[in-house]
């Protein structure tokens, strides 16, 4: 479970490598940052950690059946984003179980849950090409690295 402060300190975070993923695709920008919010939102649902308004489900929603089909960049880049969802979806449902197994387990667990993180360097590739996609790589796993039970 993460503090508040932590939670504001990873949100800026976010904020600065979809910026810089996206160059100056703002529906690109709309797209992962919308991803990133819903991940948080249904993992927090998940683990019953956070608190998760009524408005924030129906918000969810609405962008799933909405705002996602509708985004140009999702549509321009559907067949490449969508196999990540499918991904992203599988790798956070094993991690789930896993982090209830014995310590290799949990290891594995504790890496496939920031799965969801993989599509940034995709976005940046799409919007920028392959030597963005990997710098963004490097600084998403950088940014984001977690310790071992955090």
């Amino acid at each position: 479970m993460t503090t508040q402060q932590e939670r504001e300190t990873y949100q800026k975070a976010t904020q600065l490598i979809i910026d810089e993923a996206c160059g100056d695709n703002p529906a690109a920008a709309h797209y992962l940052w919308n991803i990133m919010w819903i991940s948080r939102t249904i993992d927090d649902v998940y683990d019953q950690d956070q608190e998760v308004s009524r408005e924030d489900i129906l918000d969810a929603v609405e962008y799933l059946l909405v705002g996602l089909p509708s985004n140009p960049f999702f549509k321009a880049h559907r067949d490449i984003l969508e196999s990540q969802h499918f991904s992203m979806y599988n790798a956070w449902s094993a991690a789930n179980l896993w982090e209830k197994g014995d310590e290799t387990d949990q290891i594995y667990g504790h890496v496939w849950r920031d799965t969801h993180h993989e599509i940034v360097p995709i976005v940046a590739m799409l919007t920028q090409g392959p030597s963005k996609m990997k710098e963004i790589s490097l600084k998403i796993r950088t940014l984001f690295k977690k310790q071992l039970g955090e």
